[in-house]
């Protein structure tokens, strides 16, 4: 570790603990982000870019797993990349060592995973038969074991609710419109709530997404209790016989009390209507901030109780090692992961795939 940290200076790591802290978007960015609407032209072409309701879902699974990496960017090829390189060597040397440790934290992998991992390989605690890449893709697979990360969006009874959460500009608005095409193409009646009040442009966009995938949406007027809104769709979605709610709430900053005792609320409001919702709090993370994320899923855990998070803008991320370390901490369902912004950009998380795609294995392809 002393030899990695002298490479990049004591400067470096003072700008970048400044950069971390201060990695929550600005009010501005966080608006542009979050307005982000598509375009009409962009709309029809991902309207018919989008699989049809028939096709069988073994189909996504093969397409997605064939070609999910393609959609990766050049800044996490390049990580995988120099990660490759890194574990390329056959024998585990001092040098292959350093390449290892230097690779991994440059991918946000952290301090104290990476710590194991050197650890675990100095000490020989690895399958002599295998390949040193072999040895570090196992230890990574080990870090999600244990963990059931898939999502499952048909209700144990009648109706599923989940309430999704995320700080604006992490793509929380697509994340829900792509959960609720993947809803119907299971037929499932799906209903989108759009309880953020606070911002004319977030209901606008979420009704844009509904009038997309052709699927109802329940909204609250400008100003009005969120609290209310989420009553009413919890109301109608169990009126109706809806299969799947899901509740789109305000951005916010993790560090905003006052909007987290909202949420608590919306939480009490859902139990009057059934004590067993929401089924699912899911927190919707942007993975370009690294090991920053740790910050809002203290902050949501802490309050509401998160039950998984799902990473988005992979596409263009050079730090999708946090993931490791959010899994270690945290012992939560990492659910899927965005790779674009299309409606059917969503693929559901899978370690094996993941890992070798960090590993730049087989191009994130099963041989």
């Amino acid at each position: 570790m002393k030899k990695w940290f002298k490479k990049i200076g004591q400067s470096f790591l003072r700008k970048d603990e400044e950069k971390n802290k201060d990695a929550t978007p600005s009010v501005e960015q966080e608006i542009k982000d979050e307005d982000a609407t598509p375009s009409v032209e962009q709309e029809i072409k991902d309207e018919d870019a989008t699989p049809i309701v028939e096709q069988e879902e073994v189909t996504n699974t093969q397409k997605y797993k064939s070609g999910w990496l393609n959609k990766l960017g050049d800044n996490f090829k390049k990580t995988s990349s120099n990660i490759r390189k890194a574990i390329f060597a056959k024998r585990i040397d001092e040098k292959s060592l350093e390449e290892i440790e230097e690779a991994f934290l440059m991918s946000d992998l952290g301090v104290s995973n990476t710590n194991l991992l050197i650890d675990e390989l100095k000490n020989k605690k690895i399958n002599t038969n295998n390949s040193t890449q072999e040895n570090v893709a196992e230890f990574l697979e080990k870090q999600f074991s244990n963990i059931n990360h898939k999502l499952n969006l048909k209700p144990n009874k009648e109706l599923r609710v989940i309430l999704v959460f995320g700080v604006n500009g992490s793509g929380k608005t697509t994340t829900i419109a792509k959960l609720a095409k993947k809803g119907k193409d299971k037929k499932l009646k799906v209903l989108l709530a759009a309880a953020d009040t606070f911002r004319a442009a977030a209901k606008e966009q979420i009704e844009k997404w509904a009038n997309i995938i052709q699927i109802e949406v329940l909204s609250g007027n400008i100003g009005e209790d969120p609290s209310s809104v989420v009553f009413k769709a919890h109301r109608k979605a169990i009126d109706e016989k809806f299969n799947l709610l899901i509740i789109d709430t305000a951005g916010r900053l993790h560090n905003k009390v006052e909007l987290m005792e909202e949420l608590k609320k919306m939480t009490r409001i859902i139990k009057k209507n059934d004590e067993e919702a929401p089924h699912n709090k899911i927190l919707v993370l942007d993975s370009t901030i690294g090991q920053n994320t740790y910050n809002q899923i203290d902050s949501f855990h802490q309050s509401i109780g998160l039950t998984g998070v799902i990473m988005t803008k992979l596409d263009g991320s050079a730090k999708g090692g946090s993931l490791i370390g959010i899994s270690r901490k945290y012992n939560l369902p990492i659910h899927a992961l965005g790779v674009g912004e299309k409606v059917d950009e969503l693929i559901p998380f899978i370690p094996k795939d993941f890992v070798k795609a960090l590993l730049g294995i087989n191009k994130g392809e099963d041989k």
